[in-house]
């Protein structure tokens, strides 16, 4: 039996934890704000997708709990669900360290944006990054309780990517079994940065467009005869800046519309990006990863982003005056 612990139980992370345990897997859940319904109620899931389930993983308040819980036990795999914070004082890679057992657990990081992983392998060396790209539409209805629809979709690849020729590593196919096993799609590819660019079309322009128009995607395609330019302009932006980094064969402007034709034909009001639901309710959003590190590699590469680059600017000066005292 696979033990794997579950680090950030918000809403992706409550939707792999049930996934992971309806596989079999032994799941502990390193829990904040939801500890105490946790640990007397579990954790709900209306899904769509999966239909409604109650769980009770393991849940404790620390990695550390999670470490003397388990005593000489080994964790297989740690997944982090957490946010992507530039500016947190203590990152996720150094929390989850007392779980990690050198050459042996392998560290899955389901995050948005791009250049998450660096952190993991740093700290990490001599194990297994698993990089991971979610569609996994949720919110949660009350702590403890969470809506999952429409689709679920994770994409795994090791990081760094490996020889394009090789098979995928053991670690990681070990991992999308486990998510067969409970019934859910996984799919492993040699360089899962494509993945990541691929999703950036979309997440690094509605995620900050739907946070400072304070507008869902399908509200703000219908607020302005120019609201759809500007999201196929930004798009592209994003597709240039991949394409400046050898991607342009996977990842295409062709996929810019098919963006957009999804949001447009989404039921009335349409979605809301997480950054807009962390912007609604006081919390950091992720800047950087999103769209602060496109902004950055299309300077280095000379690629002009002049609506990525407006986006950012405004974005950082929102989540400055989102938080008591500042970043």
């Amino acid at each position: 039996m696979a033990r794997i612990l579950i680090f950030g139980s918000g809403n992706v992370g409550t939707v792999y934890a049930m996934i992971l345990h309806m596989a079999g897997a032994e799941v502990t859940c390193v829990c904040r704000s939801t500890f105490d319904v946790a640990k007397s109620d579990g954790f709900t899931v209306h899904s769509t997708v999966f239909g409604d389930h109650t769980f009770f993983p393991t849940v404790v308040a620390s990695v550390q709990e999670a470490v003397d819980a388990n005593k000489s036990l080994a964790f297989d795999y740690v997944v982090d669900c957490t946010k992507a914070l530039a500016s947190s004082s203590s990152p996720p890679a150094s929390l989850i360290r007392p779980a990690i057992r050198i050459g042996h657990t392998g560290i899955v990081v389901i995050k948005n944006g791009i250049g998450v992983e660096r952190p993991y392998r740093e700290a990490f060396p001599d194990n297994t990054i698993i990089s991971g790209v979610t569609y996994l539409p949720t919110s949660q209805i009350t702590p403890g309780i969470v809506s999952h629809t429409e689709t679920q979709k994770l994409h795994l690849g090791r990081f760094p990517a490996g020889d394009a020729t090789a098979a995928p590593c053991t670690k990681t196919m070990s991992f999308a079994k486990l998510i067969w096993a409970g019934g859910a799609e996984a799919t492993v590819h040699i360089d899962i940065q494509i993945e990541r660019w691929k999703k950036l079309i979309g997440n690094a322009t509605w995620n900050p467009i739907c946070a400072l128009s304070r507008c869902r995607d399908l509200e703000f395609l219908r607020a302005s005869d120019m609201a759809t330019s500007f999201v196929i302009q930004a798009m592209h932006e994003v597709v240039s800046v991949a394409a400046a980094l050898g991607f342009s064969e996977f990842v295409q402007a062709s996929a810019v519309e098919t963006q957009v034709q999804r949001s447009a034909a989404r039921s009335w009001p349409g979605v809301e990006p997480s950054m807009m639901s962390d912007m609604k309710y006081g919390r950091p959003m992720e800047v950087e990863a999103i769209i602060g590190e496109v902004v950055r590699l299309g300077k280095d590469n000379n690629v002009d982003v002049p609506r990525l680059e407006t986006l950012y600017v405004l974005l950082m000066g929102l989540n400055w005056s989102a938080q008591p005292t500042g970043l």
